[in-house]
């Protein structure tokens, strides 16, 4: 059953675009620093050259009419020994504005894995978190709000920001009450600049 979710996600996120009316699938870099405090625990993964403020990411963005599916992960070094790989899996919407303007929102789990030697699941604090699967981390990922604004650069171009915002909420827990972010979790947020490609 969870492979068939698995592939079900990955059929909706890159197969159906080439099929369905008014649809495009995006994909992009992203460079990002956060502007809270650090993603991981310092004093356990910190090093020489830590740049853990600092992140180049990847993002898929699947777009239909105005719903949109993105995946948007980040590539922290951490020190010279360790990597950080993060990963948002986001639904919401997204609205073209005046033809050169789109502004879009999505909310979904992050997933954290830290590579140490080996590779270990963790929360945003840096703590091991017991995975067994990769859906068992989505469950246990903390919700993110991600807010984004692209403007056209050119023929299948564009260009824009995004602020991403935590919240305390996820789906192990299911305490609904914790989905909109608290004010002290704006001071979180993570500012990233973003180029994106459209393939179809």
């Amino acid at each position: 059953m969870k492979r068939f979710l698995i592939l079900f996600a990955i059929l909706t996120i890159v197969v159906f675009p080439m099929f369905a009316i008014g649809s495009s699938l995006d994909v992009g870099i992203n460079l990002s620093y956060n502007t809270g405090d650090d993603i991981v625990d310092e004093s356990a993964y910190s090093g020489l050259f830590n740049m853990e403020k600092v992140a180049l990411g990847l993002e898929l963005r699947t777009n239909i009419s105005n719903f949109q599916i993105a995946v948007n992960g980040d590539l922290t070094i951490l020190d010279t020994e360790s990597l950080l790989f993060s990963g948002i899996f986001g639904v919401g919407f997204c609205v073209d504005m005046f033809k050169y303007l789109k502004v879009s929102a999505t909310l979904g789990p992050k997933v954290n894995y830290v590579y140490k030697g080996d590779v270990k699941s963790v929360d945003d604090e840096g703590n091991l978190v017991n995975a067994k699967s990769f859906i068992n981390a989505l469950e246990s990922g903390t919700f993110y709000y991600r807010f984004m604004v692209d403007f056209l650069a050119g023929p299948v171009i564009t260009m824009g920001l995004a602020y991403t915002i935590p919240t305390i909420f996820t789906i192990k827990d299911g305490n609904y009450s914790d989905i909109l972010p608290r004010r002290e979790d704006f001071k979180e947020g993570q500012v990233s600049l973003c180029m994106q490609m459209k393939l179809f």
